[in-house]
């Protein structure tokens, strides 16, 4: 199995290629012709990569002999019984308001040796195929196809093609992370040089950490009912989008009140999420104790 490990690694001096992050581990006999950079540390890498014209060619080209179904079901153990799957009532209004709907009726891969402009030597490369049928209400319209390619350096006796497919969706939950980072800007690159840049995706990735703090600072006590509400108090602020925290927790009309020996804030509007900014002021307000 790869290891879990994630890295952010360029792909063989590519400038015309983006570049990825991929899972890496350790290589034990690096190929002596190899001169690329992650072969250089002595590390395996599985890549995705952009499906480029020449490669759907290649894809196309392929045999139907050379794909294998990719299935992704779960074996449950015999001793559990699966529940019965509801209905799905928001298939049924698409159909209903001719809305364009896009369905995956199957997936397949297959792999072949491709060698990148930039690189001296094949490398492994291995692609998904979704077929999906494009619908309008009970019309299909047509059939279409889809590519994904993953490109490695492992061997097929190390790794089968289905392995590399699994720890490269393993890492799709990194791209959530990565996303609640742009949405607070800290992967903007407002600065002309590289050391400000770091900094400023430091401070500004700290308003994302102050958000996690403050659903971890949330103590799960109590009887069992004061137990439940605030875990899923605490759950729902660390699974909650940034912008819809700093929208519904932060940004709230209030009137602040100065006295001589105390400051009021009045809340001037009530929404459901105020009582979550109570509990989490409750909480918060605590001191802390190892």
């Amino acid at each position: 199995m790869l290891c879990p490990l994630v890295l952010c690694v360029p792909w063989c001096y590519e400038q015309n290629h983006q570049k990825s992050y991929t899972s890496v581990r350790e290589k034990a006999n690096p190929p002596e012709s190899c001169s690329v950079p992650w072969c250089y540390a002595l590390v395996l890498c599985v890549l995705g990569y952009s499906a480029h014209r020449n490669l759907c060619n290649m894809a196309d080209s392929l045999p139907e002999t050379a794909w294998k179904r990719l299935d992704r079901s779960v074996k449950s153990s015999p001793d559990k019984v699966e529940r019965a799957k509801r209905a799905n009532e928001k298939e049924k209004i698409v159909q209903v308001n001719g809305y364009k709907n896009q369905r995956l009726t199957g997936e397949s891969y297959a792999e072949f040796e491709y060698r990148p402009t930039a690189c001296t030597q094949r490398y492994r490369m291995i692609v998904v195929r979704k077929d999906i049928d494009v619908t309008t209400g009970q019309l299909l319209l047509r059939s279409e196809q889809r590519y994904f390619f993953y490109i490695t350096n492992e061997s097929a006796s190390e790794v089968s093609a289905r392995e590399v497919i699994r720890a490269s969706n393993q890492r799709c939950d990194q791209e959530n992370t990565i996303s609640q980072l742009k949405g607070c800007g800290a992967l903007n690159a407002p600065l002309n040089d590289l050391v400000s840049n770091m900094a400023y995706m430091l401070f500004a990735s700290l308003s994302w950490t102050l958000k996690i703090w403050s659903g971890l600072l949330i103590r799960v006590q109590g009887n069992e009912s004061q137990k439940r509400v605030r875990r899923q108090a605490r759950n729902r602020i660390l699974r909650m989008e940034y912008w819809t925290y700093l929208n519904s927790l932060m940004l709230l009309p209030a009137q602040v009140i100065r006295s001589s020996r105390q400051r009021v804030f009045r809340l001037l509007t009530y929404r459901p999420s105020v009582d979550l900014l109570m509990t989490m002021h409750d909480h918060i307000s605590l001191p802390l104790r190892c």
